[in-house]
């Protein structure tokens, strides 16, 4: 297997393989891909077709509460019957107690990102075939394309498989009612009850058919849920399977969306991907030029993936459409983050702000402005639910230190001018005191923090109601961060104490270091994490 170096000028990243040579599976189950569709929803899986994930399927669509992202479409198996009358299985699965079987490795030539969208080519037998994956922005649908690049017509099997749930539940979550297929000419439709979305499907190509061999698909195994020690192996259900004929010039498409039919047919699968291409293109040129080639072009379009318009608040979007914004915020990582207040002000400098996408900053820190309670930013949005969670002491602070970034480099003083109160009065609730044991200390200026059950840090790794790291007292980080938001709002006298009180605080002679975290009591703790550092550079 070769990792190919970056194409320039078409922004494209190869991992290809000589015919014949012996590719360990454990190394091509690890290759992983992933593209999302600006709603918090996304497609991914394993570069070889294998589901090793719960998170894994090409389309995980981002919905209104009370769903969230829910796996619509898991798994599309693929096999091709070619003129000499010999079947391809391009298809790789695994099952519970069966050999790992991966058939279609020894016809995969070449895996590669091209401006960031996924692209295979398999061959066999003098037949060659490209496939590319495409989620349609800001929509919750995904489009399966195939082209003969080499070859006689060639028939083209897919069978789509799928298990209907939310993306964080485990793979044995049982499905309450039976799977049902209505179709209306070529317009198909699977639900399964009132209490689930409903998946379309939609099939471009020539004398299209479905054969209907409704079946369950058990014993799947989920390899990486395994390895973390969560239920790892489901059941999936398949319809039957689309037949269509591919010839060259001719390609197919398989649509596969939770949107309504005028939402579905509006776009062919050539608008579709002009479209996209379109888009790409555009955001490249709106980056500064040193980032519009090679890796930093490929960085921009990275950056895209993690800015979102949430769905599901449709109050939020009304307030922002009305005074001339949009509602933006950042999803913290893929697959199982939401968005995070603390997440999106350390990131939003180099997603929006270097990559030229000043007005979505603008709206991402206008969106959270509006979510400000009692002197808090949100910590984070759970899955599938409108009111965000607060439990957090730095991400607010974040904030002041993301809206400085903007202003500069934006130039843009009426945001400024408009969230200015907002910030004041932050302040004012921090020194009078907030949620979560978030007071400022009177008697030395610093930002105390901390309530039993809660990690209000950014090392909050937590186990029921127990938090491992919960860092009550004055942290380190987070008055370097207080001291940061009294310095820009020129707040000198209160900056001037918390100065000389965090030299004395946190500095430990013999150490020559800072104390990670100070108790009331004066008590330092004294273990060496990387929470230090941010004193240097606020």
């Amino acid at each position: 297997m070769i990792a190919g170096p970056l194409n320039s000028e078409a922004l494209v990243r190869k991992l290809s393989w000589n015919p014949g040579e012996n590719v360990p599976a454990e190394r091509i189950l690890a290759s992983e891909w992933l593209v999302s569709n600006g709603l918090g929803g996304y497609a991914s899986g394993t570069v070889i077709g294998a589901v090793t994930r719960r998170y894994h399927g090409l389309l995980i669509a981002a919905l209104p509460a009370p769903f969230g992202r829910m796996v619509m479409l898991n798994h599309l198996a693929e096999t091709l019957r070619l003129p000499d009358g010999s079947v391809i299985d391009l298809g790789s699965e695994e099952r519970v107690g069966v050999d790992l079987h991966l058939p279609g490795l020894q016809y995969l030539r070449e895996f590669r990102l091209e401006n960031g969208l996924p692209v295979w080519t398999y061959a066999a037998n003098g037949v060659v075939i490209e496939k590319r994956v495409l989620l349609v922005h800001q929509q919750n649908s995904v489009y399966i394309t195939y082209r003969l690049i080499e070859g006689e017509v060639v028939g083209l099997h897919l069978m789509p498989s799928m298990h209907f749930r939310r993306h964080e539940s485990p793979v044995n979550e049982i499905v309450r009612q039976d799977y049902m297929l209505t179709a209306v000419e070529n317009c198909y439709e699977l639900n399964a009850g009132p209490d689930l979305p409903t998946l379309r499907l939609y099939l471009y190509g020539e004398r299209p058919s479905l054969v209907l061999e409704g079946k369950k698909i058990s014993e799947v195994l989920y390899r990486v849920e395994q390895s973390r020690g969560y239920e790892f192996t489901g059941v999936l259900w398949t319809p039957g399977y689309f037949r269509v004929d591919l010839r060259r010039g001719q390609p197919v498409t398989l649509v596969g969306s939770t949107e309504d039919w005028d939402t579905i047919l509006a776009l062919s699968p050539r608008d579709a991907y002009e479209a996209e291409s379109e888009r790409r293109r555009r955001l490249l040129s709106r980056a500064p030029q040193a980032a519009q080639r090679g890796v930093a072009a490929e960085l921009v379009l990275a950056a895209d993936q993690f800015i979102i318009t949430p769905v599901g608040r449709a109050e939020d979007a009304a307030r922002a459409r009305a005074a001339g914004d949009e509602v933006r915020s950042v999803i913290a990582g893929y697959h199982w983050f939401t968005d995070w207040g603390r997440d999106t002000m350390i990131s939003l400098e180099g997603l929006a702000l270097a990559t030229g996408r000043h007005a979505e900053a603008g709206w991402i820190l206008r969106t959270f402005a509006h979510y400000v309670r009692d002197g808090l930013i949100p910590n984070m949005f759970p899955e599938g639910e409108k009111e965000g969670l607060y439990h957090t002491a730095d991400a607010t602070l974040w904030f002041f230190h993301a809206l400085n970034r903007y202003v500069q480099i934006s130039g843009d003083r009426e945001t400024l001018r408009l969230l200015i109160p907002t910030m004041l009065d932050v302040v004012e609730h921090h020194i009078r005191g907030t949620h979560f044991g978030i007071r400022v200390d009177p008697s030395d200026g610093l930002l105390h923090q901390g309530m039993e059950g809660y990690q209000l840090t950014w090392m909050d790794a937590k186990c029921g109601e127990t938090a491992y790291t919960p860092r009550q007292g004055k942290a380190v980080e987070i008055n370097a961060l207080w001291y940061h938001v009294l310095r820009l709002l020129k707040e000198d006298a209160l900056a001037d104490q918390v100065e000389k009180s965090f030299r004395a605080a946190f500095w430990i002679s013999p150490f020559r270091g800072l104390a990670d975290v100070v108790s009331m009591d004066g008590t330092k703790e004294q273990a060496i994490r990387p929470n230090q550092i941010f004193a240097v550079s606020l």
